[in-house]
């Protein structure tokens, strides 16, 4: 009897970390599923898709009053350089303005709640919105502006402009401009 202790310990170990492996933090639950949204240009679709283990290493996870700017990663930006002469100019004035949009954000006190950040990674993982947790595949999203809060329905922009983005920011988060 002794000899088989070891034995039951190992295979009941085993067989418990089969089963947490579902409970693990890189691990999504079956009974949990985060939907993948894919905006195109020409139309809209949503389907909900597990997130595995493997997607967790190209993926920013945003939570809260956030804006979060998206652009292209570099493999994909060097692609716009072989097809697009004006590629330099749109990214330039696209730094620019979240530049200018980010530092109005961390220099204004109505602000205070708004986190910011720039992403190229492939999905943005949404943990607290009023449609959330969310999973966003950006394959088709090269350059956009995403707006969340704990209240709101997520809003992805991809009608960009060369301005700053504070009118977006202030429509979203209800802020009254002075």
């Amino acid at each position: 009897m002794i000899k088989r202790f070891p034995f039951f310990i190992v295979l009941f170990v085993g067989c418990n970390s089969a089963t947490n492996k579902h409970n693990s933090p890189t691990a999504i639950s079956n009974d949990r599923q985060d939907s993948l949204s894919t905006n195109r240009i020409s139309k809209d679709t949503t389907k909900t898709i597990k997130v595995l283990p493997t997607h967790l290493h190209d993926t920013t996870i945003i939570q809260g009053d956030f804006v979060l700017f998206l652009r292209p990663d570099s493999l994909r930006f060097e692609w716009y350089e072989n097809e697009d002469d004006n590629i330099y100019d749109a990214d330039s004035d696209f730094g620019y303005a979240i530049s200018a949009t980010m530092d109005s954000i961390s220099k204004n006190k109505k602000y205070i709640t708004i986190q910011t950040t720039v992403s190229d990674k492939r999905y943005i993982q949404v943990r607290n919105c009023k449609n959330c947790p969310q999973t966003i595949d950006r394959d088709t999203i090269d350059y956009g502006v995403l707006l969340t809060s704990k209240e709101k329905v997520l809003k992805i922009n991809t009608n960009l402009h060369s301005g700053d983005y504070l009118d977006d920011v202030n429509e979203y988060f209800n802020i009254r401009p002075r």
